[in-house]
């Protein structure tokens, strides 16, 4: 049986990447990509980082995680174009930006 684009994405990132950790009730705890389904065949990727503590005054700024967003989905888009992939990169001015990819 075919893997979908959605499996075929997620096993091709593991490789190189984390997939974001999360709890039972799905909380993310550690940081790391995430796949979904997208439109027209395509697999939906982003970085995801855990939901930084408010109380905590060393917690980083939200401009921080905007840029380790940027920073990821970049590496995430390198990836899966050495491997052949068709990738669209959408939110590039975006605070989450993400990749839309197809098969190779």
């Amino acid at each position: 049986m075919e893997t979908t684009v959605y499996e075929a994405a997620v096993d091709q990132l593991a490789q190189e990447h984390a997939r974001v950790g999360k709890t039972e009730h799905g909380s993310t705890v550690t940081p790391g990509f995430v796949v979904c389904a997208g439109p027209d065949g395509k697999a939906r990727i982003s970085h995801m980082t855990p939901s930084p503590d408010l109380l905590d005054p060393d917690r980083t700024s939200d401009d921080d995680l905007a840029a380790e967003r940027h920073r990821m989905v970049d590496a995430y888009a390198a990836t899966l174009i050495a491997a052949g992939w068709r990738v669209e990169r959408r939110g590039p001015r975006s605070r989450y930006p993400y990749l839309l990819a197809g098969r190779p």
